[in-house]
């Protein structure tokens, strides 16, 4: 027997941006065992040992590839796939990263976050919006 609060999530249309990444695939592979229907927005995985490849997580889900500062892209997957909830963990995570990069660390972290937010008020059927962030969690 399902509990109460699991039986939330089934059925449930989500969306999860930086699907790809590790926290986003945990995410989803946790989404996916409550019967949420999973639709993610992620650049390619890093690597072939990254845990997306791993747990063949392209099986579970509509997976689109994408870059969350082109708004043109977040509206075409929020208008096909319409969300009830967006998990949103697209970001540059890496610290040391964002040191010898720093344009591109705020205009995808800043500019990405703004675009998503901004087309998700053009959705009639979207409830809530999550927003993740933790880079401090990785070690340099």
């Amino acid at each position: 027997m399902v509990a109460k609060k699991e039986k939330f999530w089934f059925g449930k249309k989500v969306l999860v941006t930086g699907h790809t990444g590790f926290k986003g695939s945990w995410l989803c592979l946790w989404l996916h065992s409550l019967g949420a229907n999973l639709v993610g927005l992620s650049l390619d995985p890093k690597g072939p040992k990254s845990h997306y490849k791993q747990i063949k997580l392209s099986k579970l889900m509509t997976s689109s590839r994408g870059d969350i500062r082109n708004k043109e892209v977040i509206e075409n997957v929020i208008k096909t796939s319409q969300p009830e909830i967006i998990f949103h963990l697209a970001a540059q995570p890496l610290v040391i990263d964002s040191y010898s990069d720093p344009l591109t660390t705020f205009q995808t972290n800043v500019i990405g976050t703004a675009n998503l937010l901004e087309t998700a008020q053009l959705s009639n059927v979207l409830k809530t919006i999550v927003v993740v962030t933790s880079d401090k969690c990785y070690e340099n």
